[in-house]
This record gives structure tokens, sequence and C-alpha cells, in this order.
């Protein structure tokens, strides 16, 4: 999982094919330490490569992942070239975080703007 800064209180996050467990015990303190300085975080995730995680083991931690910073993310962005990506994104938008967005693979600059905004 590759981490960008886009600005100081907004992260980029690349996935790779297979979220693993270590993926998100690597991420966690980046944004944990976003989030101690801002309180809140913005989040773009480049899910375009993602198909899916390597077990049930990085589901269940990326499941305490979200669990964990869900309430601390002010707005979150995902690309995702998938519909049952889109499909994800619309269930965390109604159950978990009503500012969450999908957009295609081309439309990064869209979702960088809608992020900042």
């Amino acid at each position: 999982m590759n981490i960008e800064f886009l600005a100081p209180d907004v992260v980029k996050i690349i996935a790779p094919a297979k979220l693993s467990s270590e993926d998100f015990n690597h991420l966690a303190p980046e944004v944990d330490e976003v989030i101690k300085r801002f309180g809140k975080i913005r989040l773009l995730i480049d899910a375009t490569h993602l198909t899916g995680w390597e077990n049930i083991g990085a589901f269940e931690t990326h499941a305490g992942f979200i669990k964990n910073h869900q309430s601390k993310v002010q707005r979150l962005a995902v690309i995702a070239p998938h519909e049952w990506q889109h499909w994800l994104v619309g269930a965390i938008r109604i159950f978990l975080h009503p500012q969450a967005r999908a957009f295609m693979p081309d439309q990064e600059d869209e979702a960088r703007r809608w992020l900042t905004a």
C-alpha cells in the first residue's frame, strides 16, 4: 500500500491488488498522525487495482481499521473501476459515512477537487 500526502490533512492511499493485514498495520500510524494534528482527515483511496483481500484475517484487520477511524474521516473519495466497488462506497455512505463518493479512474482530478472543496 502506497501513501501520498496531497495536503496536510489529505492522504492518498494506493491499494495493491490484494490487501493484507500488514498494509493496515503500516497505514494506521500514518493516518493517526494526521488525525492527531488536524482532528479529521480526508482520504483519497485509489482502488483501481484492488481485487480483494489476501485472506479473512486481512479482511478483519481492514474492518477494524474502518471501525477505529471512520468517525475521524471528513471526506472519503474512492477511485474504483468496478461496479461492485461503487456499490460498496454507496453502502459506506448509507451506513458509515455520508461524505463518501466513488469516482471512475479517469475522474481523479474531480475526486481531488471534491475532497478539498
